[in-house]
């Protein structure tokens, strides 16, 4: 035991500020995260658009924006394919056989209306009458990284408001993290088991002062948590890492701003498109029949036909499908262009929902904040005990900052 006190003391002693923190920064972004979603914060909130960036992927593959949380659904009777025949119609006598990004249809207001992308832009189109309606030179893009307290904190808690190099920091640190988790467990362990020879069989105990007993309780509740919070905050530090090496040093391309792939419309598509409007509602009625439909888009993006519904109701979501088959698609998908991280688009967000804690709901949230408090608690209750033992080592004549 005294050698695993040795090594969770020696790496504890570098790292105990940084630990504190991160534990300190992550705390008060998901209070941030808890106050919008428990106070129901409009979409327009800067601190809820910081908190929903990338839920749909990368800027050039998301279709949902701020403005379709607030916007009316489209009709429940709302004829699509009589729509398409028009909107297409028109869209061909106003562009002639220029080829096109996408057709969608969404409200404008309380008006249905037709989209054509053409030229980054596009064309909005009545697609009851067929009259063109409007022309908008270059489509709108939600910031990805809006100016809000949520992005404040969150550059603090990657350090990457210090720079780009500072993301090695958060690697080595929670590897030290692991480290200490690790031998925390196995000192509370073997702490455990010779209590049990003498009849002490409870899993808390009072020895060492309060700051002691507080800290080996408080260590054993969290570290499995902890331990989550650990792993994932590791696998994005690591990432984080990857990315900015990649970007500085161009090792790797940065994937364009849009897949070039479009349509012409020529009257051969029309009978395509028709049949990709088909297959992509009938799986969204398949996947959310009881929601409310505000956004269909179809579009060629990369190699794939896509179909992409967002859906309103309480849980507003971005549904993207394979509009030949009807599967539905992720953001990692075999010939999608490359994006700079080692294991894809998919795997961050996941990683990222890991950490944040709602990938286990709110539950998993304030699981999240709870091992943030642990963390600070921990952080601060190390440096106390540290300090008081150094300080009677001193008194001894042993001045050594480090020991067995």
């Amino acid at each position: 035991m005294q050698q695993l006190r040795s090594i969770h003391r020696f790496i504890a002693l570098p790292i105990a500020l940084f630990t504190l923190f991160l534990g300190a920064t992550g705390t008060m972004i998901q209070l941030t995260d808890l106050r919008s979603i428990l106070l129901s914060y409009p979409a327009t909130d800067p601190n809820v658009q910081a908190m929903r960036e990338a839920f749909d992927g990368p800027g050039f593959y998301a279709v949902r924006q701020v403005a379709d949380y607030a916007a009316a659904a489209l009709p429940v009777k709302f004829d699509y394919q009589n729509a398409l025949r028009t909107t297409v119609a028109a869209a061909r006598t106003a562009l002639g056989a220029k080829p096109i990004d996408y057709i969608e249809f969404r409200m404008a207001g309380a008006t249905p209306v037709g989209q054509v992308g053409v030229d980054q832009g596009h064309l909005s189109i009545d697609p009851s009458t067929g009259t063109v309606i409007g022309h908008v030179k270059v489509d709108h893009h939600d910031d990805e990284s809006p100016i809000s307290a949520r992005n404040d904190f969150k550059h603090l808690h990657r350090m990457t408001a210090f720079g780009n190099w500072a993301l090695l920091i958060n690697v080595l640190v929670a590897i030290g993290l692991g480290t200490l988790i690790v031998t925390g467990v196995g000192i509370w362990l073997k702490l455990y088991r010779a209590r049990r020879t003498i009849g002490s069989t409870g899993i808390f105990w009072s020895a060492g002062g309060m700051w002691r007993s507080v800290h080996r309780a408080t260590s054993i509740i969290a570290a499995a948590w902890l331990s989550i919070v650990v792993l994932s905050g590791a696998w994005l530090a690591f990432e984080s890492l990857y990315l900015g090496i990649a970007v500085t040093f161009h090792l790797v391309p940065l994937p364009p701003p849009m897949p070039v792939n479009e349509y012409s419309l020529s009257a051969a598509e029309d009978t395509h498109l028709r049949s990709m409007l088909d297959v992509t509602l009938a799986a969204a009625q398949r996947d959310a029949a009881d929601e409310p439909i505000k956004v269909v888009r179809l579009r060629k993006f990369a190699d794939y036909e896509q179909g992409i519904v967002v859906t309103g109701g309480p849980t507003s979501r971005q549904l993207v499908y394979n509009a030949r088959t009807g599967a539905a698609m992720t953001t990692t998908e075999a010939g999608y262009p490359a994006m700079p991280l080692p294991f894809g688009w998919e795997a961050h967000q996941t990683a990222k929902r890991i950490h944040r804690g709602d990938y286990f709901g709110l539950t998993g949230r304030w699981m999240d904040l709870l091992s943030g408090f642990a963390m600070i608690y921990l952080s601060i209750s190390g440096i106390v005990m540290y300090a008081t033992m150094w300080r009677k080592r001193r008194e001894t004549g042993r001045k050594a900052l480090v020991w067995k």
